[in-house]
């Protein structure tokens, strides 16, 4: 077992204070520990110094791949969302934008706008529990960043977005190390960019691309970061500038970073067909072409996918058959679902396990928060049969920009 492996390796960092749980060996201890469910973790580290060390030390995702093999580990949903007032703010935000507007006298009034801020919410599968982390030091998590998850690290990353004092693109990365819920800062990446391609490839990289910068221009660079070494190397561009664009890890075992769709710097709006297939071993982008045949819709918030396939969330009719007029023509399974009700622009989809999950807003007045689906996804199982719709809290109504699951 890799925790015993671990355990002999640092001869006893977790022994030299005192035994796990006294009378008991160390292997039969940790596989007690290991079954306590992660709300009681922090309570545990409290206990002893040994506890304290076998689920915060630098070696802790041997623990949450413990609890993974024996059927334990809990699988947690983090979402980049707008935060719904009234919520205690860190610090004063300040008043961003006036506008002058008319009554019904005509008669003109200022209205402010104030800017938004965002929060990392975790919703706990096995729980069906939600909270919202802590960010720390008084600051703020950036608007509209990248969320991304590390599994064999066990740490979820935070990358650019908007400062949200300047309402600037930023270069700031937030690691999150789970185990031991404690935040540090990352090394920043070497361009600031905003609404851009993100994922995880392979165990200890990141990919960003494209993006737009402080003046709005779409940007074809791209970057990757090591999580071992805490730095960004840049990689070749991609051919075409692509803001608004979506990341995909592809491939079960050499995985390549895949950028659809987006747009460029003169046609904001309106997204192209194609897309960008970077691969490592090469050190080189392919382009895809077809793959996105609509337009006026972003793949942001709409589409999902594992390393082999990749669906299409959408109640609209003729996409469904725009979309299946698609098929095959290009290297990637697509794959387009019917959501079961209307949803026009309220929509926020993604990938959760084996499973697709969407967040449908607009509900009625009246009626209490907004509405969470999960769809089986895995392979043998039938898709298109949703399941375990649930109603979400208020506080965590608002549709995500961005999203990571993480077993822990």
């Amino acid at each position: 077992m890799m925790i015993r492996e671990v355990s002999k390796k640092k001869a006893g960092d977790v022994h030299k204070c005192h035994d796990l749980i006294p009378g008991l060996p160390s292997e039969l201890a940790i596989e007690c520990l290991i079954r306590v469910p992660y709300q009681f973790q922090p309570a545990m580290k409290s206990v002893c110094r040994s506890w304290r060390t076998l689920i915060s030390s630098s070696d802790s995702s041997s623990f949450i791949q413990e609890r993974r093999r024996c059927g334990k580990a809990e699988l947690l949903l983090c979402l980049v969302q707008p935060l719904t007032p009234p919520i205690p703010a860190s610090k004063p935000v300040e008043e961003t934008l006036t506008v002058v507007v008319k009554n019904e006298d005509n008669k003109s009034q200022p209205r402010v706008f104030c800017t938004p801020r965002f929060g990392l919410s975790v919703y706990n599968t096995a729980m069906s529990t939600w909270h919202r982390v802590a960010f720390p030091n008084e600051e703020q998590v950036p608007l509209f960043c990248e969320c991304v998850v590390l599994q064999d690290a066990g740490k979820v990353l935070l990358i650019g977005g908007w400062d949200p004092e300047t309402l600037q693109p930023t270069r700031d990365v937030y690691v999150l190390e789970f185990a031991g819920r404690r935040w540090r800062r990352g090394a920043p990446m070497n361009e600031s960019r905003s609404f851009f391609a993100c994922a995880s490839v392979g165990s200890t990289k990141v990919y960003v691309a494209g993006g737009h910068d402080d003046q709005k221009n779409a940007l074809r660079s791209a970057e990757v970061y090591d999580v071992e070494k805490d730095e960004w190397s840049t990689i070749p561009p991609m051919t075409e500038g692509r803001d608004e664009c979506q990341g995909f890890a592809i491939g079960l075992t050499d995985q390549r970073f895949c950028v659809l769709s987006g747009y460029g710097t003169e046609s904001q709006g309106r997204f192209r067909s194609d897309g960008e297939i970077y691969d490592p071993a090469t050190n080189s982008w392919s382009k895809i072409e077809n793959i996105w045949r609509f337009p006026d819709t972003s793949p942001r918030g709409r589409t999902a996918g594992d390393f082999r396939r990749l669906w299409c969330f959408t109640d609209d009719t003729e996409l469904l058959l725009q979309w299946d007029d698609l098929r095959n023509v290009s290297k990637l399974d697509l794959e387009t679902i019917q959501l079961p009700v209307k949803t026009g622009s309220s929509v926020f989809a993604g990938r959760l396990g084996s499973e697709a999950l969407v967040m449908i807003g607009g509900r009625k007045e009246g009626e209490e928060g907004e509405v969470m689906m999960k769809m089986k996804m895995t392979k043998g199982k039938k898709i298109g049969e949703w399941s375990d719709v649930q109603i979400i809290p208020s506080a965590f109504s608002t549709l995500p920009f961005s999203h990571a699951s993480i077993y822990v």
